[in-house]
């Protein structure tokens, strides 16, 4: 057979089975069309993997979301390094629908961790998002920020924020913005009140006015809301005569706030006499400051009794409305086991104060000081401190003290030392917490390798924001000239109003008492109204602190009615800025301080922390 057959051959089979096929696919029963015919839909109807990456994301960013109301739970639990350590894990550095939110929350953990400079810096990179031009994202930004700067106590900055956000809020959330406000106001110092009255702007003057209201001690309580009364008719239209502050509403809410019968119980013939003297004189001026009805007040003197009982027991049978001392520590002690009938304000505290029907704390402490200058620096970002006493039971005792609230306040310490008063005492006390001596140490360990002299120059640590010093002005004028030698020109020393018992000698050089910051009472750090009704000046500062101290328990005996209805309350005084706590603690906050120039006056913790010159104002 030809090979031209065998095509024909091959050709005419293919043709029958192409045919057989199509026959095939012909009768095929309908249940199987109607399948292939499904199949095929269902693969028209199949979408590009590229359309299936929404749905993804939206999983992703719901993770995310999850995260975030983990971490905030933690927040609102006070777990903060976990809330913090889920952000940073799961949240964080993200692409979210919430990381704006993120940001936020991440700035009040770190705020709450006392970490300033991290929560300003989650702030920032909230402010860069496209999102926070949006208004309510702005209004959201500026409340964190105002959160942070009241958690560090910058209470002038706070008030503006507070003041801005008052004119962009919505109705429903201005309220809460105003009792912040007003809250900011009250912790001012006169200091920071006279400098925003400077910025004139109507709404703010109107807040500052009716808080010097209250700051008035030559005012009874019935004059106050009086003086507030005549304010209010005047600004009809200011927010806080629209809505009055809580300040005002209770006073006029207790008919009888102010005391008609008080007791001074106090030690008038023993060790203590000159310091109750003092008490007594400050308590008096502020007396008799006062315009309208005063009320009766006796004297119990402590030391003509056999103990504390016996005196609490004769100021009892005089019926008094509040009773004011004890002064000892010893006494005050005593009297908090007992069951007190009237409400007895002791002018010192215990170490472990608890709360007491009837019992409140007022005193001058150097833990309420300490916690200020700590405030003060963080403020800006300085957490990082060295400690450097006197060798005296008082000094070693603050120096304790600071370490306890350094811990507290999440301040990390490099160095802790004690020096005695001598040369070469205070230089090997500054080398030791300045690390001069390890410098020393490796360069003598090289000169002994080599067996060559080798030329260095010893340099200080460079972890170190400022030096927390406890001693008197005449120790610190030995210290500040050796912080400078060795090179730590740029690092403050910080004390407490302990440094500023004696003026500064007027032979000494300004520049070995510059660049030292101290607590100060507005009483002695000011010649404003807050010293005005003080009697002469005794000639020293402890008996003038003491002074002080009296004419504020009077303050505090027409008003501590006010600090138990209303936590919130703060009365400007003599003393400070005062508070109450839980435990009924009185507590104070003092000015800071500086010397520039042999003069004394207010500190300004951008210049000091940021090195500048003019460190401070007049």
């Amino acid at each position: 057979m030809s090979l031209y057959n065998y095509r024909i051959i091959s050709l005419t089979l293919c043709s029958f089975l192409l045919a057989a096929c199509n026959s095939a696919n012909l009768n095929m029963p309908q249940q199987n069309t109607t399948r292939v015919q499904q199949n095929t839909a269902n693969q028209e109807r199949t979408l590009p993997p590229s359309i299936y990456q929404p749905k993804k994301a939206l999983s992703s960013d719901q993770a995310i979301r999850d995260a975030l109301q983990l971490a905030q739970d933690n927040y609102d639990n006070g777990n903060y390094i976990q809330a913090i350590s889920i952000l940073e894990k799961n949240v964080l550095g993200k692409e979210s629908s919430v990381q704006f939110d993120a940001f936020l929350l991440a700035a009040n953990i770190n705020s709450q961790l006392d970490n300033a400079l991290d929560a300003f810096h989650q702030l920032n990179k909230a402010e860069q998002l496209p999102v926070a031009r949006h208004p309510d994202k702005q209004n959201a930004l500026q409340e964190t920020r105002a959160s942070i700067l009241e958690h560090f106590g910058n209470w002038p900055e706070a008030v503006k924020l507070r003041m801005a956000l008052s004119y962009s809020l919505p109705l429903d959330e201005g309220e809460s913005n105003q009792a912040k406000l007003w809250l900011a106001v009250q912790n001012l110092t006169q200091n920071e009140i006279d400098s925003l009255y400077q910025e004139r702007q109507p709404i703010l003057n109107g807040w500052l006015t009716i808080s010097n209201i209250l700051r008035d001690q030559s005012l009874s309580i019935e004059q106050q809301l009086a003086n507030y009364q005549n304010w209010q008719q005047e600004n009809a239209n200011h927010p806080a005569a629209i809505t009055p502050p809580q300040d005002f509403q209770i006073m006029a809410s207790v008919e009888e706030m102010a005391p008609e019968k008080v007791v001074l119980m106090l030690p008038m013939t023993g060790k203590l006499k000159r310091a109750s003297q003092a008490i007594v004189d400050g308590f008096f001026a502020t007396y008799y400051n006062q315009k309208e009805k005063r009320p009766q007040v006796n004297i119990v003197d402590v030391d003509q009794f056999n103990d504390i009982n016996d005196a609490l027991q004769a100021a009892n049978d005089m019926t008094p409305d509040i009773i004011i001392g004890p002064l000892q520590k010893n006494n005050v002690a005593q009297i908090s086991r007992l069951n007190l009938p009237y409400p007895v304000i002791a002018l010192n505290q215990l170490d472990f104060n608890k709360a007491a029907n009837n019992l409140f704390h007022f005193s001058l402490s150097a833990e309420d000081e300490i916690h200020e200058l700590i405030s003060f620096a963080k403020q800006e970002g300085a957490t990082k401190a060295a400690v450097l006493s006197t060798q005296d039971t008082w000094a070693l005792k603050q120096n304790d003290e600071f370490t306890q609230a350094a811990e507290q306040e999440h301040v990390t310490i490099t160095s802790t030392q004690s020096y005695a008063n001598t040369p070469q005492g205070r230089q090997s006390a500054v080398q030791k917490l300045l690390l001069i001596n390890e410098s020393t140490s490796r360069r003598r360990s090289v000169e002994k390798w080599t067996g060559s002299k080798v030329e260095s120059i010893a340099r200080p640590r460079q972890d170190l924001d400022y030096v927390f010093y406890v001693g008197k002005l005449d120790d610190a004028k030995q210290i500040r000239p050796l912080l400078d030698f060795y090179f730590a020109d740029s690092v403050p020393m910080l004390a407490t109003s302990s440094l500023n018992d004696s003026a500064p000698d007027k032979n000494g050089k300004a520049e070995d008492i510059e660049r030292i910051l101290f607590t100060e009472l507005p009483a002695l750090a000011s010649n404003k109204k807050t010293a005005s009704a003080l009697p002469a000046n005794p000639g020293s500062n402890i008996l003038r602190r003491l002074q002080a101290m009296g004419a504020d328990s009077y303050l505090l005996a027409n008003k501590y009615q006010l600090f138990a209805l209303l936590k919130s309350t703060k009365i400007s005084a003599n003393t400070g800025i005062i508070t109450m706590d839980d435990k009924g603690v009185f507590h104070k906050r003092p000015e800071i301080m500086t010397y520039r120039r042999g003069n004394l006056v207010y500190a300004r913790s951008k210049q000091f922390f940021q090195n500048e010159e003019n460190s401070s104002e007049e």
